[in-house]
């Protein structure tokens, strides 16, 4: 039986060994969407070793604020257009296997669909941002690249491929099937008496010239968009070949998917989706890079000052479209909020070069990038995805050169204003929010964490192996990254029991992994199957079992073939949409809600009018356990409705509940 699956991946240097794509051609998926860094287009000049110490980065009314930086920042020739296509054609050309993978090489003719978006090396600027001056440039070389080995837009037949300067809209485009490419470059028309038709099969493949994504790129906005695939529909009913995929797959043009606002004719506005809504995965991918705001040569934007209060969520506020410090830019986000709210697939994927999740050390984003530098635009990211109610929401992430899961529960803002302590027996509804980061096809933290060819050879290569493995696996077990997931026994048997198949690898533990790695994503849409929820222990009454969710499957697959994923992990639709609980959460609430409100509301910019419609947490507690003596420090230090009574003090002090007695908490004193 065909398998529903999609991979995803990020960072491969073309001039290094690409052992993973004969083991991604194994895996048949759909789809392969690429996660940034495609190639390495730019190139190293040393490290920066005058930033590195202690320098005053900000005065706030009088109080001075330092920053120590270390390691040193790396210094970058940015690349022109025609290093970045030499680069492409290297990766395509090449003998990495990665051209033999996208044909398809198979007798049935099927092949994986291929589409992604960029991060900063295949961008061409290192920790690149609006000011490349060929950004455009760029993002069309990249469109070029995702499109090598898909037949012309023209004839059928040739290699013609669409002038920059001409519109190839879907619905009101200059150049369309009846068109064709002069030896010059020039277009000359044909005579179609059926020119409507021509456009709606023209619609119906995939051309670069047919993809909004494409149209972006040409009018500078970036490389963002989204793909829809279904896998309920029956591959011999297709008629066109480039729509039926690997595996189960179909491609669904974006005119039929009615996703993409681009497309979606103002005419035809209220049209319904044809697609299975029940069968379908929509994968967004958002530009991080072509909009960025340059990072603040002075920290201003990521040591917020801790305030003692929260500003009420004021309803009469007029929210802005767009962060002061913003990766995506304002058109993009106007994309996102509406593509989001259109779509109705069973499982909606939001891919970034970035990791969206992570608030590591440096907090120097010139040294380490991530959404968490700047929290208005992770904000605004949480807020857009929880609101639009998409089902079944997943991040996925590349940059880190390593293979993380990640993992946030999230609550409504209005509900934490509203909570009331005499319901501290009762939880609010959670929305989880999970990430998985795959980076790393040709290099990584288990082999050598540079991209630098010189790096893989000897004689740097065993000490630059144990250095970067050494480090990052002592940093995992030692730093406290509370949204890193720990999958648990208990985890694995709830997976297994609620699936339809057992697992076939996977770690108990910290989920993660620094050797060479892909991320697989397969989809069981739970039909014509039933599971067992325990009652008692008993699973063999008819009354203790209930029609199965759908799921999916997340694997992390390394270099070896043949071999059991890395790390593997599996949860319901219901789970991911916070229809259903998903175990395992330790944070404590309010605590760690209210304490991220705060940071949050510190950091904002004084010209910001962005408010926090959701506050999200690392999943797991940073305190392992609080003594009574603490818990009662702690809880002085709120002022209270009412006093405390010593009954109620002495029945909270000795309970293991780590909330302060139940009362209502007005502020900190």
């Amino acid at each position: 039986m065909p398998r529903n699956r999609i991979a995803i991946a990020s960072c491969s240097h073309a001039s290094l060994s690409q052992p993973l794509w004969p083991i991604l051609s194994s895996r048949r998926p759909a789809a392969f969407v690429w996660a940034g860094d495609a190639i390495y287009a730019d190139v190293f000049a040393g490290l920066d070793w005058r930033s590195v110490g202690l320098k005053l980065v900000g005065d706030d009314g009088g109080q001075k604020r330092w920053r120590f930086t270390f390691p040193p920042p790396s210094i970058h020739q940015d690349a022109t257009p025609e290093i970045i296509r030499g680069w492409y054609a290297r990766q395509w050309e090449g003998q990495s296997g990665y051209r033999e993978f996208v044909e398809g090489k198979n007798e049935d003719g099927k092949r994986p669909l291929v589409f992604g978006t960029i991060d900063d090396h295949d961008y061409g600027a290192n920790n690149g941002d609006a000011t490349y001056r060929f950004r455009r440039e760029s993002n069309l070389e990249f469109m070029n690249f995702l499109y090598a080995g898909v037949p012309s837009d023209y004839d059928g037949s040739g290699d013609g491929v669409c002038q920059e300067e001409a519109r190839c809209d879907l619905f009101d485009g200059v150049v369309d099937a009846s068109s064709t490419l002069n030896i010059n470059g020039s277009m000359s028309m044909r005579n179609n008496q059926n020119t409507e038709q021509t456009r709606e099969n023209k619609a119906k493949r995939r051309r670069k010239s047919n993809d909004p994504m494409y149209q972006r790129a040409l009018q500078g906005k970036g490389v963002y968009g989204v793909q829809l695939f279904d896998f309920s529909r029956d591959p011999e009913a297709s008629t066109t070949h480039d729509d039926v995929l690997w595996g189960n797959g179909y491609w669904v043009p974006e005119h039929e998917a009615l996703i993409d606002p681009d497309v979606i004719p103002a005419k035809n506005d209220s049209a319904e989706p044809t697609y299975s809504t029940t069968h379908s995965v929509a994968i967004f991918v958002m530009d991080v890079r072509s909009n960025k705001t340059p990072w603040p040569n002075k920290n201003t934007h990521s040591t917020p000052k801790q305030s003692a209060t929260i500003t009420p969520q004021d309803p009469t506020k007029k929210q802005t479209h767009s962060p002061t410090h913003d990766f995506l830019g304002q058109h993009q986000w106007k994309w996102l909020r509406s593509a989001l709210s259109n779509s109705r697939a069973t499982v909606n994927i939001q891919v970034s070069g970035l990791q969206i999740h992570p608030q590591r050390f440096p907090n120097d984003g010139n040294i380490l990038e991530e959404w968490s530098k700047f929290p208005e635009a992770q904000q605004l990211l949480y807020d857009t995805v929880l609101n639009s109610g998409v089902s079944s929401p997943l991040f996925v992430s590349g940059d880190v050169h390593m293979s993380q899961i990640l993992r946030k529960d999230c609550v409504r803002r209005q509900v934490l204003d509203e909570w009331d302590r005499s319901e501290a027996s009762r939880m609010p509804a959670m929305r989880p929010l999970i990430e998985v980061t795959t980076s790393g096809m040709t290099h990584s933290w288990g082999t050598s964490f540079s991209s630098q060819p010189k790096h893989h050879r000897w004689p740097l290569w065993p000490y630059s192996y144990f250095i970067s493995r050494t480090f990052m696996t002592v940093a995992h077990y030692v730093l406290p990254w509370r949204d890193l997931v720990i999958r648990t026994a208990q985890d694995v048997e709830r997976e297994e029991r609620d699936g339809s198949t057992s697992h076939s690898g996977g770690k108990i533990g910290k989920q993660f992994e620094l050797g060479l790695n892909f991320g697989e994503f397969e989809f069981d849409f739970g039909e014509n199957s039933n599971v067992c929820r325990l009652v008692n222990n008993d699973c063999n009454g008819s009354d203790n079992h209930f029609p199965r969710d759908g799921a999916v499957t997340v694997r992390i697959f390394g270099k070896e073939a043949n071999q059991s994923p890395k790390l593997e992990m599996r949860w319901t639709f219901g789970e991911l949409s916070g229809k259903a609980p998903l175990p395992g959460m330790s944070a404590s609430y309010p605590k760690d809600f209210t304490s991220v409100a705060y940071r949050l509301h510190a950091s904002q910019s004084n010209q910001s009018n962005l408010l926090a419609d959701w506050i999200c947490v690392p999943y797991r507690d940073g305190v392992v356990e609080e003594t009574s003596s603490k818990r009662f420090e702690r809880c002085r230090s709120y002022e209270w409705k009412q006093p405390l009574d010593s009954k109620t003090m002495l029945s909270y002090f000795n309970s293991s509940s780590p909330f302060c007695p139940s009362l209502l908490v007005l502020s900190n004193v």
